[in-house]
């Protein structure tokens, strides 16, 4: 694992907003899709790609703690990647560490 800067600073989402980020990861080239919300000003990131029907979630809507996807807004909960009406369904989250320089995830 290793830290991945994700973001900076200035391009974070704003207060209960979310954005989606792309990036290959630095050692392997895998491609990732992540969606990053700011909440109760924190950060938090969740796979972008609904489990439920393959939509985005960087481009739905942040409702308290759940983004709803943009086609079926199926919500999932953004700290622990629980679908809110199936609890047997999950998207990996990761946590986000603040940095002077940016924000960054381990992956």
């Amino acid at each position: 694992m290793s830290d991945v800067k994700i973001s900076g600073l200035e391009e974070a989402p704003a207060e209960n907003e979310g954005r989606i980020v792309q990036f290959n990861h630095p050692f392997t080239d895998y491609p990732y899709t992540l969606a990053l919300y700011q909440s109760g000003g924190r950060y938090y990131v969740i796979t972008d790609s609904c489990k439920m029907c393959g939509s985005s979630l960087g481009r739905g809507t942040l409702k308290g703690m759940y983004a709803a996807c943009s086609m079926e807004g199926h919500p999932w909960h953004i700290k622990t990647g629980l679908c809110k009406f199936d609890r047997t369904q999950s998207q990996p989250t990761y946590r986000v560490q603040v940095r002077d320089d940016g924000l960054y995830i381990e992956i």
